[in-house]
């Protein structure tokens, strides 16, 4: 199973090259149309000097255009995972879906990319050095600079939100404590946690099994994770005082957590109703509902900074491109129209 496929829940090798597909174009997108001079609201202000007026005037122009169009178009981030060069390269693009631009150009793969909370740098996986590991760069792509080193495989990382530590998931050597000794425990992928700079790796999940997928309570106290220990694949929380509680205690297999800003809900991606879905459910795994309700897969998904729309992935239209919902699954648009799969989007400010 490859770090890059977003339908299966292991995450080990490099994905598999994707099939050629059609290259779509996009139309343009517009918002409502403003004056293009203030006639209009000539008289409104009429106490007030010309120079005052006009400012007032252009100051209101803007108002309503950003009353009519929403934020402006780009001034959030989506760094994502591609295949449209050959291989997994980590593009950066406009939260409308324009602009897309190639951060890592480098003949290895990169993948699952992360933002630093304050959206300067990026943490994603690597196989430049021979072996999967842990990545830093800016957000331009430069000052790349590896995290982890040589201990067994190490992908998937998540940034905290305080910025200081960020979690993976490792199959590397560690040693359980035992009565009169302790047992080494050999290619058991674990969740760790270690500071931003790669020192002082701790793992995190203790119970024998595979867990991945690490996502971050707003508060830095938990993290949410997938496993595979019982038997499929659930949505487990571990606490920084220890315990791990399964969330979702079903027959199918759940996966990619996404813990929203508010700390309130977390997503997940199912196949429960028989093809890969994104559900939301309370932080307490209560209440689980599908947002996307598609015959097609959907998955890895992830909030907007406010909490207000989520981006994830599907293959409705032919490969896996990168879609945009409100949180309560309405208003499915696509973003990104390119012949090779996009997977796992992050978004910032």
């Amino acid at each position: 199973m490859g770090c890059g496929t977003p339908w299966t829940p292991a995450c080990t090798s490099r994905p598999a090259s994707p099939g050629s597909h059609a290259r779509h174009s996009v139309a343009p997108r517009t918002g409502s149309e403003v004056p293009s001079t203030p006639s209009r609201w000539e008289g409104t202000f009429p106490s007030l000097g010309g120079t005052m007026r006009h400012a007032l005037i252009c100051l209101s122009i803007v108002l309503l255009t950003m009353m009519s169009c929403g934020p402006p178009s780009g001034a959030e981030k989506i760094v994502f995972e591609s295949e449209r060069d050959g291989n997994g390269e980590i593009y950066i693009m406009n939260n409308d879906g324009s602009d897309p631009v190639n951060l890592t150009n480098n003949p290895a793969w990169d993948g699952l990319p992360s933002w630093s909370p304050d959206g300067q740098r990026i943490v994603f996986t690597s196989e430049r050095s021979g072996n999967a590991e842990v990545w830093v760069m800016d957000r331009d792509g430069g000052n790349v600079t590896p995290l982890t080193r040589g201990e067994g495989v190490s992908v998937g990382p998540a940034w905290s939100p305080a910025g200081d530590r960020i979690a993976f998931a490792s199959n590397r050597t560690y040693y359980l404590s035992l009565e009169g000794g302790s047992l080494e425990v050999p290619g058991n992928m674990k969740i760790w946690v270690m500071g931003a700079d790669g020192t002082n790796p701790v793992r995190w999940t203790e119970e024998l099994g595979l867990d991945f997928y690490p996502s971050w309570s707003p508060d830095g106290q938990k993290i949410a994770f997938m496993s595979v220990r019982d038997g499929n694949g659930e949505i487990y929380v571990v606490s920084t005082e220890g315990g791990e509680v399964n969330l979702t205690r079903h027959p199918a297999e759940d996966w990619s957590p996404a813990w929203s800003p508010d700390g309130q809900t977390i997503l997940f991606m199912s196949d429960r109703d028989g093809n890969k879905e994104i559900y939301v459910m309370n932080a307490d795994g209560s209440d689980p509902v599908n947002l996307t309700n598609h015959p097609a897969n959907d998955g890895d998904p992830a909030w907007s900074p406010d909490g207000r729309r989520i981006v994830f992935i599907s293959d409705r239209d032919g490969d896996v491109e990168i879609y945009v919902m409100n949180r309560d699954g309405t208003e499915q648009t696509r973003l990104t129209f390119s012949p090779g799969d996009d997977l796992h989007p992050s978004w910032t400010r």
